[in-house]
């Protein structure tokens, strides 16, 4: 069985088609999803709003192949409802699997990755979620990243981005569990510490984590 792992789409009501068709292609050849956070953008629209959008085309394709969802901190669990399961078979925070060479944990990682955001700041998001500040704020840094991905890649973002120390580390999971993540949008892996970063999927770079039946992992970074 094939797992897909990605995370940070941040859709919005704007459709991609041709990000839609690559994150549809790999979803088809894949047994089972995990969403590893931000799935959809919900500082910028409802989660109404992101239900009747074009991105709705993945959900059937989502809901055929077991997929988990883990909230992150733009789609926050407060910011919807038991509407998720139009795309999805479980909603979590974690989700741990076991395969036979390596023991997953995955989460999104806002809680102790770099920018951190805590429960009273995701409640302050949510106030000001929809706002013409947020959606000024919001559309700069689209504009930054896609300019700066375009021309450069994930690997634009600064590498402390990933940063987590050996003692946050331990205190996260078990110690024989591979932690992965996504938040920080930057790709990365760290066999040392036990640490994977998805990225993001998006600016027109494909960045995701294929899990093989023996628990095999690769992390891909593509161009779409």
């Amino acid at each position: 069985m094939s797992t897909l792992v990605f995370s940070d789409t941040h859709f919005g009501k704007k459709f991609h088609k041709r990000r839609f068709d690559a994150l549809s292609k790999l979803i088809s050849k894949s047994d089972k999803i995990i969403i590893n956070g931000d799935f959809w953008e919900g500082l910028a629209i409802s989660f109404g709003d992101f239900l009747a959008s074009d991105w709705n085309k993945l959900f059937p394709l989502l809901k055929q192949k077991q997929t988990i969802y883990i909230y992150g901190n733009h789609d926050h669990q407060m910011y919807s409802d038991d509407r998720v399961y139009q795309f999805c078979n479980q909603a979590v925070t974690e989700y741990t699997l076991e395969t036979p060479l390596h023991k997953y944990l995955f989460r999104h990682g806002h809680e102790f990755l770099f920018p951190k955001h805590s429960e009273k700041c995701l409640r302050e998001h949510m106030n000001q979620a929809g706002t013409r500040v947020r959606k000024f704020k919001l559309a700069v840094a689209n504009v930054i990243q896609q300019v700066g991905f375009g021309l450069f890649g994930p690997k634009i973002l600064p590498s402390f981005i990933n940063y987590i120390s050996a003692q946050e580390r331990q205190s996260i999971g078990l110690p024989d569990q591979l932690l992965v993540c996504g938040h920080t949008h930057r790709p990365h892996a760290n066999k040392k510490t036990g640490f994977l970063d998805i990225g993001f999927f998006n600016f027109g770079w494909a960045n995701y984590v294929e899990i093989d039946n023996t628990g095999n992992y690769k992390l891909v970074s593509n161009r779409y």
